[in-house]
């Protein structure tokens, strides 16, 4: 885990039945980034945050109907097309290289990077619900070797399947894009 600076949690602040949640997740967060690399944490508020500011890498709490600081993130000027993911509460979405593809209902979540300016990520951890912000944030990587994808979508089939219930997951290419040869997509 590395950052230029110390590390920033974001907090969502205006879904406010869910807020409590996300700072106990927030929390956890910060304790494993202490305990396992000694890395400096600062948790934040998303009012409380203007991403230009920011030096460090940034860790998000909330989808982006949740959490104002992902809206300031969200249309980067410096990519020349739409995000392919766009996570609110309701449903999340990836546009993957032949369309579309919603994930919606209760328990399901995401983790995944998003690029910030000066060389900067974001780590953008959320959920249609807090059973699916859990098992997103269950897989906030706090070990050292162990590689993870890009992006992961979750959902209920984890909770009997583990790892290999998982919805969707894949890499990006070098211009932020889903990249269709190294992603997996569910399909029932």
């Amino acid at each position: 885990m590395d950052s230029p600076d110390r590390f920033t949690i974001v907090i969502g602040t205006i879904d406010k039945a869910s807020h409590s949640h996300f700072e106990r997740v927030a929390f956890r967060i910060a304790q494993n980034l202490f305990v396992y690399f000694g890395a400096e944490v600062d948790i934040r508020y998303d009012f409380e945050v203007q991403d230009a500011l920011l030096e460090g890498n940034v860790i998000s709490i909330g989808a982006s109907n949740q959490n104002t600081y992902l809206q300031q993130i969200s249309r980067p000027p410096y990519l020349m097309h739409p995000f392919p993911i766009d996570a609110n509460k309701e449903r999340i979405e990836v546009l993957g290289p032949k369309g579309f593809h919603k994930y919606e209902g209760a328990g399901v979540g995401a983790i995944y990077l998003h690029p910030l300016a000066r060389s900067r990520l974001a780590l953008i951890i959320c959920g249609t619900d807090e059973e699916g912000l859990d098992r997103a944030a269950r897989l906030f990587p706090y070990r050292t070797g162990v590689g993870q994808p890009d992006w992961i979508i979750v959902g209920p089939r984890m909770k009997a399947y583990g790892m290999q219930g998982v919805e969707a997951l894949g890499y990006y290419s070098n211009l932020w894009r889903i990249e269709d040869s190294v992603s997996y997509f569910y399909f029932d």
